[in-house]
């Protein structure tokens, strides 16, 4: 879990972290910090606010550290006054002082660690200087106990991404969803431990800590003050529109069914395993809002950012990533920051102490690269060897050095072969994580001499694809072919050779034969899944790829001599249909 620096953490002792005088400081200056303050008129309301507070004892102690004391007008005191004591001190108080000496002299350029741990530039030359931005009109005052700077007006307390949850605008939705992952525990190895009592440990001073897992989980340091990230932040609008763009997808019922095509031992008869009930309302809503969160932070620190974020030019963006690509902390790459940061629809910039925050009325990440990404299911990884008589099949994997004709890529897959001139080859594919929206299904086919120059004995398979799938308004497993769009039952032919003799063969609708000269991607066909499987365990829909109906095994048919009965498959692609019309329009 991520620590929350100091917004939450918290000690017994508060004013007790400051440094001592050091020996060789310069002593000639008789007052203390205190008595200086007290006697500038211009300061009399910023002493007020240090007295309810009770700072002013420490000013007189031999504590020594910098201050840089604002001018208020009447009114910024009282509703300073009117904040909670500990807001007091944290945003106000500690964010005008800093432990050692910084002297206003000659050209300065610093960054300058506060009490409540921010991180301000203090700069400036020629007797004129600024800290936080704000002028210095008085300089390096000396007091025997550090040393003092008058300020225009008061330094602006610059919330961490982390802080400025709580602190933004029109952001309840997204505030109250990090709010629930918040925890504080006690810093055992940062509290000074007192005497045992009834046989548990107490402390003498205690400091606790305040971690979110929400920040942690999505790789995000938001308290700390060394980092610097872009935080977006959805606001109330914006948060409901994406979830419920979100909702659709998650369409969840009790009582899903699955095939079990893992311990299944034959093609005419499976096992049917039927997942437990869930509490669907809770796992949809938790799975929505984790969504919307992924992708909302952004590390500068990551080169891959550095050029969209802050103009720093690198020689590299890693294989395969475009110049033009963003990376969230939670890892996942973004093609168009330019849409997703566009000026339309940013309500709101907000300075940052580590970093910057843009309230957002309208989320534009492309779906396929967030909440409905591409499902692509490795030949290799899922791949089962069945048919009528199991003992006629067998599974093997080819040398996966062999190589793409086309484009030399390596191709790797995971083939079902036969074992008899009897044997029907099946292979099957569980679908994991599906949601309840359309996808185009793709199988990406290779030949079966894909390192070879020499293509002319290819032979090409033939092929039915069949989904197996829980249809919730009859409650059963269901079977859907799919048709290849190319063909009308009855209206194509094809030739093959049978014993020298050229053969012509009706084929029907549900034929799929592959381009023998390169890895071969078919479409299958569209489909639109009625449920979500995603989170309810290892209950998934599954395809099957199977040897053509049509196809005869006896070798007087000719079928043997002109297709190939090894099923090779390298991938199943379920593509959501926006995604796909997006890459044929990019074409």
């Amino acid at each position: 879990m991520v620590a929350v620096g100091m917004h939450t953490a918290t000690s017994c002792s508060d004013w007790n972290d400051w440094n001592t005088v050091p020996s060789d400081v310069n002593m000639a200056a008789e007052r203390t910090l205190w008595e200086n303050i007290t006697e500038k008129p211009e300061l009399q309301n910023f002493k007020q606010i240090l007295e309810k507070v009770g700072a002013q004892e420490v000013f007189n102690t031999n504590r020594y550290y910098t201050v840089w004391a604002p001018t208020l007008t009447n009114f910024q005191r009282d509703s300073i006054l009117a904040l909670d004591s500990a807001v007091i001190v944290n945003q106000f108080v500690n964010n005008h002082i800093a432990e050692y000496n910084h002297q206003a002299s000659g050209i300065v350029s610093e960054r300058i660690h506060t009490l409540n741990e921010k991180s301000y530039s203090f700069s400036g030359e020629n007797g004129v200087y600024k800290f936080n931005d704000v002028d210095v009109i008085e300089k390096n005052i000396p007091n025997n106990n550090g040393t003092l700077h008058i300020l225009s007006s008061k330094s602006p307390f610059l919330p961490n991404a982390y802080q400025n949850i709580w602190m933004a605008n029109d952001v309840d939705s997204l505030a109250n969803y990090f709010k629930k992952y918040e925890l504080t525990v006690l810093d055992e190895s940062k509290s000074v431990a007192g005497p045992m009592v009834n046989g548990k440990q107490t402390y003498i001073d205690s400091v606790m800590v305040t971690y979110n897992s929400m920040a942690n989980s999505i790789r995000a340091k938001l308290d700390s003050e060394d980092s610097v990230y872009t935080f977006i932040m959805p606001n109330n609008e914006a948060y409901k529109k994406l979830y419920d763009k979100i909702a659709s997808l998650y369409t969840y019922v009790n009582g899903i069914q699955a095939q079990d095509v893992i311990t299944s031992t034959s093609a005419s008869s499976y096992t049917t395993l039927t997942a437990p009930s869930i509490d669907m309302s809770y796992l949809k809503d938790s799975l929505i809002r984790r969504q919307i969160v992924n992708n909302l932070v952004y590390s500068h620190n990551n080169k891959y950012n550095a050029k969209f974020f802050d103009g720093i030019e690198y020689s590299y963006k890693g294989a395969g990533v475009p110049e033009d690509t963003i990376v969230s902390t939670y890892r996942n790459w973004f093609t168009d920051p330019e849409m997703i940061f566009g000026p339309a629809h940013i309500k709101e910039n907000i300075k940052l102490s580590n970093g910057k925050a843009v309230v957002v009325d309208s989320m534009m990440f492309k779906s396929w690269e967030t909440f409905n990404p591409e499902i692509t299911v490795p030949g290799i990884s899922t791949v089962r060897a069945l048919s009528g008589t199991p003992s006629f099949v067998r599974v093997t994997y080819p040398d996966s050095s062999k190589v793409d004709l086309t484009d030399g890529k390596r191709v790797i897959y995971a083939q079902v072969e036969p074992t008899s001139s009897f044997g029907k080859p099946e292979m099957d594919f569980y679908l994991p994580n599906v949601l309840s929206g359309t996808y185009r299904i793709y199988a990406v086919i290779p030949p079966v001499n894909v390192s070879l120059e020499d293509t002319t004995a290819v032979k090409p398979n033939w092929l039915n694809f069949t989904l197996n799938y829980y249809n919730p308004k009859t409650a059963k497993l269901t079977d859907y072919t799919f048709t290849n769009s190319r063909f009308v039952s009855g209206s194509e032919i094809i030739t093959y050779s049978d014993k020298g003799k050229e053969v012509k063969t009706a084929i029907k609708d549900t034929d799929f034969f592959n381009d023998t000269t390169k890895v071969d991607t078919l479409l299958l066909g569209e489909f639109t899944f009625p449920c979500c499987y995603k989170g309810i365990g290892e209950y998934y829909p599954n395809i099957k790829t199977t040897i053509s109906s049509s196809f005869k095994t006896l070798k007087s048919s000719g079928h043997l001599d002109a297709f190939d009965r090894t099923i090779r498959i390298c991938a199943i692609i379920l593509r959501p249909v926006e995604y796909d019309k997006y890459l044929k329009d990019e074409e």
